[in-house]
């Protein structure tokens, strides 16, 4: 082992017992899964459809990309239908993609040669003492592994920009594929048409041909689903979710008769019937898709999401300057948010942080929060969309190559960002921490030049 091994491994074990000893203090203040959330959860099958039906209910899942029920179900194989044995297994499994987050953190701090301090105020900020990294530790949903993801993404672009390996190509292609089947954000093909440009944006036509290869079979294997879907139910698309998006950001619930007020019960008992009506030749009689456990994947969803669909459009159509005006607001509303600002909370949480709600009910103190995020936001965009730009005008050149990583990596956040606030009604702030170690490598590369701007750039 080389030195340099030694030393990595030896920041990476120190890294570890702080990590385990600031969580055996979570632990101790029993903050942990909030028992009652993962029960109501739409993004998750009904756990007797997981036992009994546990492949042809993923084959069938329609509203969701599978990867996340895929993980539950495997569990419920094991151990039964029981939410409490779920959510301790399931949190041991966010403790333990921690734990390779570290790795994988360190890794890129190694790759801009931070020095140890340097390297210990990063993982303090940005895992070991952060309140947002620790409140979705221990909320059971995919964010925790859809920032893990992005988190792996930003070493594979990394790398790729310094070794321009094939290897770290079908990595990034990896990572973007587990991204499309975990969460709808991402579950659209023109996402990984994003991750073509991405490549191309860090080595423009250096093997080309290959690179449009690995590009197509990365894109039919993203519409995978949605073929699926058009074949077994007559609806293309990788989720049935659109259509009520669209309503939720409209706010107008109560359109087509309550067809779009979210509200699961009327599946089984009008929805159902009426797609049944619309597609005679449907003979798929299966309990992920037809009756009581169903819920939000039952048939109904699919009759209701197109016509929801249509109407969230007319309305746009109607009035887009009303439509845009609401996307402006959540954007710029829900930038002013902690991560941690969500509804739904880890047990225990409000007793030890609830003093941070206090801030919101002064109004100085809350005006002085919001616009203090947002201003951190506005440089935020602004640092990343320099780097974009020098990226875009350097495209032709072997030059920038990390500089066009990061840009890559920017384009992926926006894509989300806009996806999030222009089909998404709420829960922002728990999307947004997706890109949690953007913020992070925004810190290391600030911090690895002591915060001087202008060396920064002046190096570009």
């Amino acid at each position: 082992m080389t030195d340099e091994n030694k030393n990595f491994y030896n920041i990476f074990f120190k890294l570890l017992i702080l990590f385990f000893l600031v969580r055996a203090v979570v632990f101790f203040l029993n903050i942990s899964p909030e028992p009652s959330n993962l029960p109501q959860q739409w993004q998750v099958l009904d756990l007797e459809l997981l036992h009994k039906n546990f492949l042809k209910s993923l084959y069938y899942l329609h509203y969701q990309p599978p990867i996340w029920n895929f993980i539950i179900g495997l569990i419920v194989k094991v151990v039964g239908p029981d939410y409490n044995l779920i959510l301790i297994i399931m949190h041991f499994f966010n403790l333990c993609l921690s734990i390779l987050n570290i790795f994988i953190f360190l890794k890129i701090c190694n790759f801009f040669s931070l020095n140890k301090i340097k390297i210990y105020i990063c993982f303090f900020i940005f895992i070991i003492f952060s309140l947002s990294y620790i409140f979705y530790e221990n909320y059971i949903h995919y964010t925790h592994l859809t920032s893990s993801i992005y988190l792996l993404l930003i070493l594979n672009f990394l790398n790729f920009s310094t070794t321009k390996k094939f290897c770290y190509e079908i990595f990034i292609y990896f990572c973007s594929l587990l991204l499309v089947y975990t969460w709808t954000a991402f579950s659209h093909p023109f996402f990984i048409i994003l991750i073509f440009g991405t490549i191309i944006l860090n080595k423009y036509k250096d093997h080309l041909k290959r690179s449009i290869f690995i590009f197509l079979i990365a894109i039919m294997i993203s519409l995978l689903p949605s073929i699926k879907n058009k074949i077994e139910l007559n609806f293309f698309g990788n989720s049935s979710w659109i259509g009520f998006q669209v309503i939720q950001v409209l706010q107008i619930w109560g359109v087509n008769n309550g067809a779009c007020d979210m509200n699961t019960s009327t599946n089984e008992s009008i929805y159902e019937k009426k797609y049944l009506d619309n597609n005679k030749s449907f003979v798929k009689i299966h309990p992920s898709l037809i009756g009581n456990k169903s819920k939000w994947n039952n048939v109904g969803m699919i009759y209701r999401t197109k016509i929801c669909l249509r109407t969230g459009i007319d309305r746009i159509l109607e009035n887009p300057i009303n439509y845009l005006n609401r996307v402006k607001f959540n954007f710029i509303s829900t930038h002013g948010h902690y991560s941690y600002d969500h509804g739904f909370k880890p047990l225990n949480w409000d007793k030890y942080f609830g003093s941070l709600n206090l801030i919101k009910k002064n109004k100085f103190t809350n005006s002085l929060k919001v616009r203090s995020l947002q201003l951190y936001y506005l440089f935020f965009y602004i640092f990343f969309s320099f780097y974009l730009i020098l990226s875009i005008m350097h495209i032709k050149k072997n030059s920038l190559k990390v500089e066009k990583s990061i840009s890559a990596l920017f384009l992926i956040w926006l894509w989300m960002i806009i996806i999030i606030h222009m089909f998404a009604g709420f829960e922002h702030e728990r999307m947004r921490h997706m890109g949690h170690f953007l913020h992070g490598l925004f810190f290391i590369i600030l911090i690895k030049d002591n915060f001087n701007i202008k060396k920064i750039f002046n190096k570009i």
